[in-house]
């Protein structure tokens, strides 16, 4: 058998492979695919900021969470961070996970309700990824 290895991936031979790993790390505990969530803000047809994520069982992730630097400080960014928690919280979610690479927006969080669970240094050189949680409702999640 001849095997020929590529150093290029389509945008639709990449999806593929994502969709396969997350069949294949789900199926033993019945998870099936993430759900995507996100929204937007907007000043008069502008996009002033956006968060989006998934839903993976009963916990969201919030992938991204992003205000135009002209109207930061203004309770966007909050108010889009309450608006996707209680979206997820009507959609069974029970908790929230967020990273940040940036202590400022970590301090942002924590004022929010969220809390550390870890630290992971130089996760990029010179950067390190602080994980955040936060409760959304009653709670049914094992500890490790």
């Amino acid at each position: 058998m001849h095997i020929e290895y590529s150093k290029s991936l389509s945008v639709d031979e990449r999806q593929h492979i994502v969709n396969e790993v997350l069949r294949h790390d789900r199926a033993p505990v019945g998870v099936g695919m993430p759900r995507a969530i996100g929204l937007s803000a907007r000043i008069k047809d502008t996009l002033v900021g956006g968060v989006c994520g998934r839903i993976e069982k009963d916990r969201l992730y919030v992938e991204y969470l992003w205000v135009d630097s002209r109207f930061r400080g203004q309770g966007i960014g909050s108010n889009l961070l309450q608006a996707v928690e209680s979206a997820a919280r009507d959609g069974g979610c029970v908790e929230s996970q967020i990273e940040t690479l940036s202590r400022k927006t970590a301090r942002i969080y924590l004022a929010r309700g969220y809390r550390v669970t870890h630290h992971l240094c130089n996760y990029i050189p010179g950067l390190t990824l602080t994980v955040m949680t936060k409760e959304l409702g009653e709670s049914h999640i094992v500890e490790c």
